[in-house]
């Protein structure tokens, strides 16, 4: 056997043991960097779940902001408390009457002491009048009636006899002639039963 051919045979086993071994470490190398890199992922994955735990923010990132409102309700004292509402105690309001006499203008002046009174009825119905020691007289649904020198001071009285409500106006139209006007009225306020005239000429009604 030629012993020159063990040198060459030596030499290509080392050549193929090497390139095995060369692609072995490589492998490995491969292997080893990519497990690197899945246990570095791991450990970045652990740190940002232990932080957020921690209550801090992941790195790199910047806490959510919300937007605040205030509180405008009430204080939790106040809540679920029932309120206590106050009675009305305030009076309807009521419809004055209008001024009752005598007024600096309301006032006749007489001739020698005696005036006319002349009665207008704008009722409708009729009315019963006198004028204080005469007689009761009809005055008619739509009837006028004067009344000539009549000594002052004097009384006029006057009712309805179906019992409604009169609304009486006098109006001086001369110096020493009175008008007094019936109204049929509902309102107990204005109501009057009797027209006084003074002895200086000062009409009241009650």
């Amino acid at each position: 056997m030629n012993c020159s051919l063990f040198p060459k045979t030596a030499k290509i086993l080392q050549l193929a043991l090497d390139s095995i071994f060369e692609e072995m470490m490589i492998q490995f190398l491969s292997k080893f960097v990519k497990r690197t890199s899945i246990i570095s992922a791991i450990s970045s994955s652990l740190m940002i779940i232990t932080i957020s735990h921690a209550g801090g923010p992941p790195p790199g990132t910047q806490p959510p902001t919300t937007n605040r409102q205030e509180d405008t309700s009430e204080p939790s004292g106040n809540r679920g408390k029932p309120v206590e509402v106050e009675p009305d105690t305030t009076e309807p309001t009521r419809r004055q009457p209008p001024p009752r006499f005598p007024r600096s203008t309301d006032q006749i002046r007489s001739v020698q002491g005696l005036i006319t009174l002349r009665l207008i009825n704008q009722t409708g119905a009729i009315i019963e009048y006198q004028v204080i020691g005469g007689r009761h007289l009809i005055l008619g649904e739509t009837s006028v009636v004067e009344l000539p020198e009549l000594p002052i001071p004097l009384t006029l009285t006057y009712q309805r006899p179906d019992g409604g409500l009169l609304l009486v106006s006098p109006r001086r139209i001369s110096s020493r002639v009175l008008e007094v006007i019936f109204h049929p009225t509902e309102d107990l306020d204005l109501d009057s039963k009797s027209l006084s005239i003074g002895g200086k000429g000062r009409i009241f009604l009650n």
